[in-house]
């Protein structure tokens, strides 16, 4: 059953200005554009509304809980916190120890989704940063990779990911002393389900690595589809620069902080390294991550592809594994919430040669990767600001940035709550950078997250997520909110008409 919210109308005092449509009227408290907090009361959330008009409340749990769902509405005060049901996933299994000769040919032993096996491989192209390895113990039914696609991708990746890379994110290991990343090309990736994967036990002995590894900076790449979008030039790039990033990642944060047995969120590091696809060049397939973080229901017909499946803590707290049911959600929030980070900081500069300069977001990444804390910890220690303020920020970010008026203009220019304009990359014509209001390859228009009239509200409110409500105000007077107390509650509106 849908509750109905409680939105008490109080009339203000004295003789109110008679209200008008839509604009702006002259001597508004909180003008169309403005963002302003609701007060925490004692059994939710409100505020006084001096001016008619159309608001969205912000409903943010600071709850550090994982899983749980807290009741907002008419019986929040008696609700209890529910914990959601999260099926387990198997960790992906480590890869072992290298056997055999480098050169022309050399055996990995990798993971194909049911055993460790060991492959014999054999080097396809050398080059001064890459050593391409195809997997010859394996039958392919996919065939090889187009010489032609595979030439246009070492040229993306060595010309344009990986000096962005070590710009942005710092240099990458060579524990193998080959000055060169291997990667190899198996279809055991393909029966092990992925697209592609890197194993940090191939450069470090991590917890749990026992003698696994095989010993270099290794990515291990499937098959693409030949049919699949998977296939194209633009796309394999962007799935080595993600893919890199972990490796990168693990080296500068868990190497050379000497915390080879700390444990951190899964979606932190995901997210950094769709942070590296969107800032070395490759925004493109990472569109369709962030936008079902944003609001995808309709394409995926899942009620859980929007910010209403997103939870900060599920994103960022704890050292879990993924969570099938809100994967690619959680995946799209992390980078969102990353992206929103590094611009805050500063963000950087892109001339029109495709040079790119750091405005701050380069150091603040830096900062994160040399810092010994982790996630949560990690966002106090880089931003100086608790992880729940950052969090309401960007979660009103996220409702606010590129949302227009009557005019066409900004509705609010506040940078705080507001994602940077997407500035085209003159390298690859790809776009950096988020819009909530994007529309993607003409096709996928995005219009923001999605609104819940207060009236029709469904009642769960994530904790550590959000909810988007609309309230309209035909005179003066009062918002209300019950809020389950267990929510730590904090709210704001932002008048939108």
């Amino acid at each position: 059953m849908i509750p109905t919210l409680a939105l008490l109308l109080l009339p203000a005092c004295g003789d109110p200005t008679e209200p008008d449509d839509t604009g702006d009227r002259p001597g508004d408290a909180h003008p169309a554009g403005d963002v302003f907090d609701l007060e925490t009361t004692a059994t939710g959330v409100g505020g006084d509304i001096p001016d008619p008009g159309t608001y969205v409340v912000i409903l943010f749990s600071a709850d550090d809980a994982r899983d749980t769902v807290h009741g907002y509405g008419p019986s929040a005060s008696t609700a209890s916190r529910v914990e959601l049901h999260r099926p387990s996933r198997t960790g992906r299994p480590l890869d072992p120890a290298r056997e055999g000769a480098r050169g022309g040919r050399r055996s990995f032993l990798v993971w194909n989704g049911e055993d460790a096996v060991t492959v014999e491989a054999e080097a396809d192209f050398v080059t001064d940063e890459l050593v391409i390895w195809r997997d010859i113990t394996t039958g392919n039914p996919m065939g090889d990779i187009d010489p032609d696609t595979l030439d246009g991708v070492i040229a993306r990746f060595e010309d344009i990911v990986l000096p962005r890379m070590r710009q942005e994110f710092g240099e990458e290991s060579d524990v193998d002393g080959s000055d060169r990343i291997d990667v190899l090309l198996s279809y055991t990736v393909n029966q092990y389900g992925a697209v592609a994967y890197v194993s940090w036990c191939d450069i470090a002995a991590i917890e749990g690595c026992g003698s696994w590894g095989n010993g270099g900076e290794t990515i291990y790449m499937g098959i693409p589809d030949p049919e699949s979008s998977y296939s194209s030039a633009n796309a394999i790039t962007e799935t080595w620069a993600h893919e890199m990033t972990h490796l990168v990642y693990a080296w500068h944060k868990w190497v050379l902080n000497d915390l080879l047995d700390a444990r951190e969120n899964v979606y932190v590091t995901e997210g950094m390294s769709a942070l590296a696809q969107d800032i070395t060049g490759y925004n493109n397939g990472n569109q369709y991550v962030w936008a079902a973080a944003i609001d995808m229901r309709e394409f995926y017909g899942d009620e859980q592809s929007s910010v209403q499946g997103v939870s900060i803590n599920d994103a960022l707290r704890g050292s879990s594994s993924y969570v099938d049911e809100r994967d690619g959600v959680l995946r799209g929030a992390i980078y969102l919430f990353l992206r929103y980070l590094f611009e805050q900081a500063g963000g950087m500069e892109v001339a029109v040669d495709g040079t790119l300069t750091d405005a701050g977001g380069f150091a603040w990444i830096h900062d994160w990767l040399a810092s010994p804390e982790m996630s949560d910890a990690c966002v106090e220690a880089t931003t100086g600001r608790a992880v729940e303020d950052v969090a309401l920020d960007w979660y009103t970010a996220l409702v606010v940035s590129g949302r227009r008026g009557d005019d066409d203009s900004d509705l609010n220019g506040d940078p705080r709550y507001n994602y940077q304009d997407r500035v085209q990359d003159p390298l690859t014509t790809f776009e950096f950078g988020v819009n909530p209001f994007a529309t993607i390859h003409q096709w996928l228009v995005l219009e923001g997250p999605p609104i819940q009239p207060i009236e029709e509200a469904d009642g769960d409110l994530r904790a550590g997520g959000v909810e988007y409500l609309e309230v309209v105000l035909d005179e003066p007077g009062r918002i209300d909110v019950p809020v389950a107390p267990e929510a730590l509650p904090r709210a704001r509106a932002f008048r939108i008409r």
